[in-house]
């Protein structure tokens, strides 16, 4: 029996050794990063001209009057009205603990109400229509917009909804009617804080309220007296219930998306970058199949190195200036980079993505008609319905005989679009197509990204050929 301890001990010191050895390497790996993050070298941005940034053609009652607006500020009024009432209840203003208690809360109502209305109020920050950059040669090396006849400032991107190019650009969200970007992210990043801290509160709040309802009675027998008494009626019964189930959903939903946002404020990345970032450094891995000639090309390209990630502090400052104010650092056209890098790296990059893209385009034939709606999607199957992209762009009403110029694929359905309406793009299914039959190989693989819903971006070479 001894001995059999004595083996259990030693293989029990044996797994702790190794469980220590992982973790020191892990935290060796953390600091390690934090170190290199803390110590790269910044060249700060050029004082070069650069545009105003506007606020778009939209007015705030087209920004606030929308159905994504109104339901955002309709959930947050039905969340704080249902929940302040049975606050009340909970815990009366007529203690310190109760007054402190629904002020609180109705602070984070104000907060959540006040940023999410300034978020959509000043908007990311527009490009100009037509703008040109004061130097000549850096047209070369800029994307040039077709939809805004004009040139993109490094960061951003065009949105296909607002129909603008929107500076340092990470998404277009419903609930504000407007894009997140370089002039509201951090009025958006404050939302969401609000949002996830005021339905967290809320919850306890309702939830306590429910608990002493369904057990009034019981307290009323064997209480002290002191217990909250909370009235319910079968209206308020099913406002609380919804109330608990809002503030719940929304709390799950925003955290996710909080944490996403934070996590890219600390690599000073947005959904778009990180996205371009990663097919900066797949477009440099050398595949199998790959000839020679494009082993060559990959290994001219060099080595990829992110030229905005500043250290995770920096990071954070370029966003988060003050406590009290809102806005971010920067004029959004003219960055800090990493030392090694200029302000055209990255849409160089974008540029030698969308020449590469380009060149594994296929040329496909059309089969069967396809009328372009989202119903019109399940005659071949379920399936294939019920994964149409169609969050990732529109579809595409196409013609049996019609030639299409495919750029990706996903999941049974195909993005592309006519030569002659080449700004038409959109999906449709895979088996009306020939890809299958002729044994093409697949066209690349998609993400969602604002980058590729409007894919109008040409080269200022390729401008003057238009």
């Amino acid at each position: 029996m001894g001995h059999t301890f004595r083996i259990l001990r030693r293989r029990k010191s044996i797994v702790d050794e190794r469980i220590s050895i992982r973790q020191k390497k892990r935290v060796g790996l953390i600091k390690a990063y934090f170190q290199v993050s803390m110590s790269c070298d910044v060249v700060e941005a050029p004082d070069w001209p650069a545009p105003e940034a506007e606020v778009g053609e939209k007015t705030v009652f087209r920004r606030m009057f929308y159905f994504g607006t109104i339901f955002a500020f309709s959930t947050i009024t039905m969340i704080g009205a249902v929940t302040t009432f049975f606050a009340l209840q909970w815990m009366p203003v007529t203690s310190y603990m109760g007054l402190f208690n629904t002020l609180t809360f109705l602070l984070w109502n104000y907060l959540t109400i006040g940023n999410l209305f300034n978020a959509s109020f000043f908007g990311p920050g527009y490009v100009p229509r037509g703008w040109k950059p004061a130097n000549k040669e850096h047209e070369k090396k800029l994307q040039f917009c077709v939809p805004c006849d004009g040139f993109k400032v490094p960061r951003s991107h065009h949105c296909s909804k607002c129909n603008r190019c929107c500076m340092k650009m990470d998404h277009h969200c419903p609930w504000i009617n407007n894009c997140v970007g370089h002039r509201n992210h951090q009025y958006f990043l404050r939302f969401l804080f609000f949002s996830v801290v005021g339905c967290i509160h809320a919850t306890i709040i309702d939830g306590f309220a429910l608990y002493h309802a369904f057990f009034a009675g019981w307290y009323q027998r064997y209480g002290d007296g002191t217990e909250p008494i909370i009235l319910l009626t079968m209206y308020s019964f099913i406002a609380l219930i919804f109330a608990i189930a809002m503030a719940t959903a929304v709390a799950l939903a925003l955290t996710f998306l909080f944490v996403t946002q934070l996590r890219y404020v600390v690599r000073n990345r947005n959904g778009i970058e990180d996205y371009i970032h990663g097919k900066s450094l797949n477009m440099r891995k050398v595949h199998e199949n790959d000839d020679e000639e494009e082993i060559e090309w990959i290994k001219s390209l060099g080595e990829w190195t992110y030229p905005y990630d500043l250290g995770w502090k920096r990071n954070c400052r370029e966003v988060f200036i003050g406590l009290f104010d809102g806005r971010t650092r920067g004029n959004g056209t003219w960055w800090p980079v990493v030392e090694g890098c200029t302000q055209f790296t990255f849409t160089i990059d974008q540029l030698l993505q969308k020449q590469s893209k380009r060149g594994r385009a296929r040329i496909i034939t059309i089969g069967e008609d396809f009328d372009g709606t989202c119903c019109g999607s399940r005659r071949f199957g379920w399936k294939i319905w019920a994964k149409q992209p169609i969050i990732d762009g529109k579809c595409l009403k196409v013609s049996a005989g019609e030639t299409i110029v495919a750029t990706r694929g996903v999941s049974g359905w195909v993005y592309g679009f006519r030569e002659s309406e080449s700004r038409n793009k959109g999906w449709f299914p895979i088996a009306i197509t020939n890809l299958k039959r002729n044994g093409d190989p697949k066209t690349e693989e998609s993400a969602s990204s604002e980058e590729d819903k409007t894919d109008d971006t040409v080269s200022s070479e390729e401008k003057k050929d238009q």
